[in-house]
């Protein structure tokens, strides 16, 4: 079976559900079939959906570029061979992680990482696991459906919200069909090939990967649910 990130399997019936099942995991997972196909009405649909998300001043500024079948796969294997080929290009075209951790966020991601990769059975140090876990984030982890997520250079920091919005709408309508989601930041740092491959104009950023499917909720990663603050470290009332 192949591989895909994305979050746990839930029977959700209330939306709180949805909301927790959408956002709050993220993991590898198993597709229960390599050849799984996703009714392009119910892509269509989430979208549809989706695209009501809240935008100041109703810019709308998203763009989506969806890929299945051998679109995605020729996506995929592009990349694949720039890093095997050491064809790093420019890299991203902004900052996934601070230049700098405090402590507390410096924590909160070695934990999880430790965690997830624990479950894995990658040990500490082990370079080349790690890198064989890694690269399967741009097969969208044997998901059926690879989107990716767009907006224009000359958009300001207000648009990159609704484009967040945007991205968790899309979760959360996946969620309602039955389908699971993943946020990829990681198709970020080949943005020229992604950019090669889809088309993508020269005046857009590559924001980020989102793989749509259907997880396995047998899997041993999906054990994993990631900690999360308590509201009064980041509440003012």
């Amino acid at each position: 079976p192949g591989a895909y990130r994305a979050v746990l399997h839930y029977e959700a019936e209330e939306p709180a559900d949805l909301a927790r099942q959408a956002g709050g995991l993220t993991l590898d997972i198993y597709s229960p079939a390599a050849d799984e196909v996703v009714a392009k009405a119910d892509i269509e649909w989430i979208i549809s959906n989706a695209n009501r998300a809240a935008s100041n001043g109703n810019l709308q500024p998203w763009k989506l570029y969806v890929t299945m079948g051998k679109a995605r796969q020729r996506l995929s294997t592009a990349i694949l061979k720039a890093m095997d080929e050491g064809d790093h290009g420019p890299g991203g075209e902004y900052d996934v992680y601070p230049k700098e951790f405090t402590p507390v966020y410096d924590t909160r991601r070695k934990h999880v990482g430790k965690q997830l990769y624990t479950l894995l059975g990658v040990p500490k140090g082990d370079a080349a696991g790690m890198l064989k876990q890694f690269r399967k984030n741009y097969e969208f982890f044997d998901a059926p459906v690879g989107m990716i997520l767009c907006i224009e250079k000359r958009m300001g920091g207000g648009q990159w919200i609704d484009c967040g919005i945007f991205l968790d709408q899309l979760m959360l309508l996946a969620r309602e069909k039955g389908l699971h989601t993943c946020p990829q930041a990681a198709f970020s740092r080949y943005q020229h090939v992604v950019r090669r491959e889809l088309a993508i104009p020269e005046d857009q950023i590559v924001i980020c990967g989102l793989a749509l499917g259907h997880a396995d909720p047998d899997v041993a990663p999906n054990s994993l649910i990631t900690e999360r603050a308590p509201i009064r470290d980041f509440t003012t009332w």
